[in-house]
C-alpha cells in the first residue's frame, strides 16, 4: 500500500514527531494529544503508542521488525520501497525512495513538494518524518526526542546503541533541518523542536517551550 491516501490527512493541524533521542523522557510524549510520529526503536518506549511510525533502516527491520509488526499492529507504519519492500504486515505502507547516496552526498534537491509523485530524498529518517508531516498538512511540526549530543550520536532514550557509533556525523543532518525549516516558513509551516538538552542550535530549527503544548487537564 503506498501513502497517497494520507495526503493531507490532518490538513491545518499540529504533528508531533517523536525521535529516540536520550533526552526523550525530559518531554514524555504521552503529554501530548495531537497526531504523532514515532520512528526507529520508539517501540521500546513504554506506555504510549504514536498514531504513525516511520524508519529507513534495515537493521531496524532486521532486529525489531518483527516486535514492532507484533506491538504496533494498529499503528500505520511507513517503510521504505525497495530498500524495505520485503516489510509487510498489518497497517504497513510503502513509500518510494531514492535509489543510491543518501543527501547531501547524492546531489538532490532535499525540498520536495509532494512526496507522493517522486522517490523521497533524505539524509536521515528525521527527514523523512518531517516531509511526512508536511504531506499530511501539518500547520505546525513538533519534534521532541531530538537530542544529537557530540560524541553521545549512540545515546538513546533506551540506552546507549552499541551497535553503532558514537561519533555519527550530524552535520550534514542538521543542514538538512535547515533547509526543511525555511522552505517550510516559505509556505507558512512551522518547524519547531521543542526538546529539552538539545544540541540542535536555534539557527537550524527555531526552539520553543514544550510545556506551551503539552495536554490541558481537564
Amino acid at each position: 500500500m503506498n501513502i497517497s491516501k494520507f495526503h493531507n490527512a490532518h490538513k491545518n493541524k499540529t504533528i508531533l514527531l517523536v525521535g529516540n533521542g536520550a533526552n526523550l523522557h525530559l518531554t514524555p510524549p504521552e503529554m501530548f494529544d495531537m497526531p504523532s510520529i514515532g520512528m526507529n526503536t520508539i517501540h521500546l518506549y513504554r506506555g504510549w503508542m504514536p498514531d504513525y511510525y516511520v524508519t529507513v533502516d534495515r537493521r531496524v527491520y532486521r532486529e525489531f521488525g518483527e516486535a514492532i509488526n507484533k506491538k504496533y499492529a494498529k499503528v500505520i507504519k511507513f517503510v521504505p520501497a525497495p530498500r524495505l519492500a520485503k516489510w509487510t504486515g498489518e497497517n504497513v505502507y510503502h513509500f518510494r525512495h531514492y535509489q543510491g547516496l543518501l543527501y547531501p552526498k547524492n546531489r538532490r534537491s532535499l525540498w520536495q513538494d509532494d512526496i507522493s509523485t517522486e522517490p523521497i530524498i533524505y539524509g536521515n529518517v528525521m527527514h523523512v518524518a518531517i516531509k511526512l508531516a508536511y504531506f499530511m498538512g501539518a500547520k505546525k511540526i513538533l519534534i521532541i526526542g531530538m537530542e544529537h549530543k557530540p560524541h553521545k550520536s549512540n545515546a538513546h532514550f533506551w540506552g546507549d546503541d552499541r551497535g553503532m557509533s558514537a561519533d555519527q556525523v550530524t552535520k550534514d543532518w542538521q543542514a538538512g533541518y535547515k533547509i526543511l525549516a525555511n522552505e517550510l516558513k516559505k509556505r507558512k509551516v512551522k518547524l519547531l523542536n521543542i526538546s529539552e538538552k538539545t544540541f540542535v542550535a536555534e539557527n537550524i530549527i527555531p526552539k520553543d517551550n514544550w510545556e506551551k503544548y503539552v495536554k490541558k487537564e481537564k
